[in-house]
Protein backbone atom coordinates (compact mmCIF):
# COMPACT_ATOMS: atom_id res chain seq x y z
CA UNK A 1 0.00 0.00 0.00
CA UNK A 2 2.77 2.48 0.59
CA UNK A 3 4.02 2.21 -2.84
CA UNK A 4 1.27 2.47 -3.95
CA UNK A 5 0.74 5.81 -2.34
CA UNK A 6 4.11 6.86 -3.83
CA UNK A 7 2.78 5.89 -7.07
CA UNK A 8 -0.65 8.27 -6.62
CA UNK A 9 1.47 10.88 -5.05
CA UNK A 10 3.85 11.16 -8.24
CA UNK A 11 1.30 10.74 -10.73
CA UNK A 12 -0.57 13.55 -9.05
CA UNK A 13 2.62 15.43 -8.65
CA UNK A 14 3.52 15.28 -12.04
CA UNK A 15 -0.01 15.88 -13.34
CA UNK A 16 -0.21 19.09 -11.29
CA UNK A 17 3.10 19.83 -13.12
CA UNK A 18 4.65 20.51 -9.46
CA UNK A 19 8.36 19.23 -8.33
CA UNK A 20 9.61 17.75 -5.50
CA UNK A 21 11.21 20.66 -4.25
CA UNK A 22 7.98 22.62 -4.82
CA UNK A 23 6.21 20.01 -3.23
CA UNK A 24 8.49 20.18 -0.25
CA UNK A 25 8.46 23.34 -0.07
CA UNK A 26 4.68 23.77 0.02
CA UNK A 27 4.39 20.99 3.15
CA UNK A 28 7.29 22.07 4.73
CA UNK A 29 9.51 18.80 4.40
CA UNK A 30 12.77 18.29 2.22
CA UNK A 31 13.17 17.03 -1.11
CA UNK A 32 14.12 13.61 0.04
CA UNK A 33 11.24 13.34 2.30
CA UNK A 34 8.96 13.58 -0.77
CA UNK A 35 11.39 11.10 -3.00
CA UNK A 36 10.85 8.67 -0.31
CA UNK A 37 7.51 8.86 -0.03
CA UNK A 38 7.23 8.68 -3.76
CA UNK A 39 9.58 5.61 -3.74
CA UNK A 40 7.74 3.89 -0.69
CA UNK A 41 10.51 4.19 1.79
CA UNK A 42 8.37 6.86 4.50
CA UNK A 43 4.83 8.02 4.57
CA UNK A 44 3.51 11.29 5.27
CA UNK A 45 1.91 12.21 8.58
CA UNK A 46 -1.61 12.65 8.99
CA UNK A 47 -1.79 15.99 8.63
CA UNK A 48 0.31 16.16 5.71
CA UNK A 49 -1.70 13.19 4.21
CA UNK A 50 -4.96 15.13 4.23
CA UNK A 51 -3.21 18.08 3.16
CA UNK A 52 -1.94 16.35 -0.03
CA UNK A 53 -5.37 14.98 -0.79
CA UNK A 54 -6.62 18.61 -0.21
CA UNK A 55 -3.87 20.31 -2.59
CA UNK A 56 -4.11 17.53 -4.79
CA UNK A 57 -8.20 17.45 -4.73
CA UNK A 58 -8.53 13.86 -3.88
CA UNK A 59 -9.52 11.92 -0.89
CA UNK A 60 -6.88 10.32 1.42
CA UNK A 61 -8.51 6.88 0.79
CA UNK A 62 -7.46 7.22 -3.23
CA UNK A 63 -4.12 8.35 -2.07
CA UNK A 64 -3.64 5.43 0.05
CA UNK A 65 -5.34 2.94 -2.56
CA UNK A 66 -8.30 2.15 -0.34
CA UNK A 67 -11.40 1.28 -1.44
CA UNK A 68 -14.61 -0.11 0.82
CA UNK A 69 -13.25 -3.75 0.70
CA UNK A 70 -9.88 -2.07 2.26
CA UNK A 71 -12.02 -1.16 5.46
CA UNK A 72 -13.47 -3.94 5.70
CA UNK A 73 -10.46 -6.30 5.82
CA UNK A 74 -8.98 -3.37 8.25
CA UNK A 75 -11.69 -3.75 10.53
CA UNK A 76 -11.25 -7.37 10.82
CA UNK A 77 -7.99 -7.39 11.24
CA UNK A 78 -8.21 -4.90 14.20
CA UNK A 79 -10.37 -7.17 15.86
CA UNK A 80 -8.39 -10.00 15.56
CA UNK A 81 -5.60 -7.94 16.91
CA UNK A 82 -7.51 -6.74 19.65
CA UNK A 83 -8.52 -10.00 20.68
CA UNK A 84 -5.30 -11.66 20.40
CA UNK A 85 -4.34 -8.86 22.77
CA UNK A 86 -1.72 -7.24 20.83
CA UNK A 87 -3.53 -4.07 20.54
CA UNK A 88 -6.04 -2.71 23.55
CA UNK A 89 -8.24 -0.29 21.17
CA UNK A 90 -6.10 2.24 19.16
CA UNK A 91 -6.23 2.30 15.82
CA UNK A 92 -3.58 1.10 13.29
CA UNK A 93 -0.96 3.37 11.60
CA UNK A 94 -0.84 2.91 7.65
CA UNK A 95 2.70 0.86 8.48
CA UNK A 96 1.62 -1.14 11.48
CA UNK A 97 -1.44 -2.32 9.13
CA UNK A 98 0.83 -3.04 6.42
CA UNK A 99 3.40 -5.31 8.58
CA UNK A 100 0.07 -7.10 9.79
CA UNK A 101 -0.93 -7.50 6.13
CA UNK A 102 2.05 -9.09 5.49
CA UNK A 103 1.51 -11.47 8.46
CA UNK A 104 -1.59 -12.57 7.02
CA UNK A 105 -0.36 -13.17 3.74
CA UNK A 106 2.80 -14.99 4.61
CA UNK A 107 0.42 -17.51 6.28
CA UNK A 108 -2.04 -17.56 3.79
CA UNK A 109 0.98 -18.31 1.56
CA UNK A 110 1.72 -21.26 3.66
CA UNK A 111 -1.15 -22.35 4.06
CA UNK A 112 -2.07 -22.50 0.26
CA UNK A 113 1.55 -23.67 -0.45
Amino acid sequence: MIHLFGDRLKDLRKEKGVTQPELASLFNVTTSTVSAWEVGKAQPNYDILIGLADYFNVTTDYLLGLNQDDHAKIEKLRSACQEAGLMAGQDFTLEEFEKAMLVVETLRDKKNG
